[in-house]
């Protein structure tokens, strides 16, 4: 009985759990306050101290007897004027006909009507000759140089180049001693007129005995027919075979 009774003395309820917790929160809100009361005004003061005193203020008096008058609003300074002597030029003098003898006057020239110049326009000759009295005019057609495109470049055309004139490579002293056949495929550009301009080896087996060699030597020689494309010569990229063969 007198443990319970002693135990009974100690148990606290809410009342006093409320009592304690209002008394400690208030205690704990004014350390806090006090704290950062305190750091803050350290840190106030320390930027007080260390703070650099402003610099003196230098006045100056100036007597207003001794200033000039301040501008005119209403004044407009004038530019200077630059006088140039104007330079003196003579009128032109119209223009008075003289009379030359007859044997020096030069020899009257007739002008194309337009009938002559659509004559001469139609003309399909190469050379043309037109002019009228006492004048004589020569028109040339000029023939514009073959451009030579890229090999990979396609040529349209109706009527492929036809070889006239081919000579024949001579068969490679190496492979003929080593009992080697040979096969050689050319691209040759081929112009208007049948000549052959440029050429590359396409395929040369095998290499290194010489075929390729020699059918570059005969190449520049050939002579084609030049393509047609719509009735008209035209310049083509064509591929050319060369077979070496051991005749038995």
């Amino acid at each position: 009985m007198e443990v319970y009774e002693e135990f009974a003395k100690n148990l606290y309820g809410s009342f006093e759990l409320k009592k304690y917790m209002a008394r400690y929160i208030w205690i704990g809100l004014a350390v806090s306050v006090g704290f950062h009361g305190t750091a803050i005004g350290s840190y106030v003061l320390g930027l007080a101290l260390t703070r650099e005193p402003p610099a003196p203020k230098r006045i100056v008096i100036l007597d207003a007897s001794k200033l000039g008058a301040p501008p005119s609003i209403t004044d407009k300074t004038v530019p200077p004027t630059i006088k140039v002597a104007r330079p003196k030029i003579a009128p032109p003098a119209a223009a008075k006909p003289v009379a030359i003898p007859d044997e020096e006057a030069k020899e009257e020239v007739t002008i194309q009507s337009q009938e002559e110049l659509a004559i001469s326009a139609t003309a399909t000759d190469d050379t043309t000759i037109f002019g009228g009295e006492g004048v004589e005019v020569i028109i040339q057609e000029m023939e514009t140089e073959d451009v030579i495109p890229s090999p990979d470049a396609f040529t349209p055309f109706e009527i492929p180049p036809q070889a006239i004139l081919s000579p024949k490579p001579a068969y490679p002293q190496m492979a003929r001693d080593v009992g080697m056949e040979g096969f050689v495929l050319m691209k040759v550009y081929v112009d208007k007129k049948g000549n052959v301009k440029k050429w590359e080896v396409m395929k040369a087996e095998p290499t290194g005995l010489g075929f390729e060699e020699e059918v570059i030597k005969v190449i520049p020689n050939w002579k084609f027919t030049p393509a047609i494309q719509q009735n008209q010569p035209v310049g083509a990229w064509i591929a050319v075979p060369f077979n070496f063969e051991f005749k038995e």
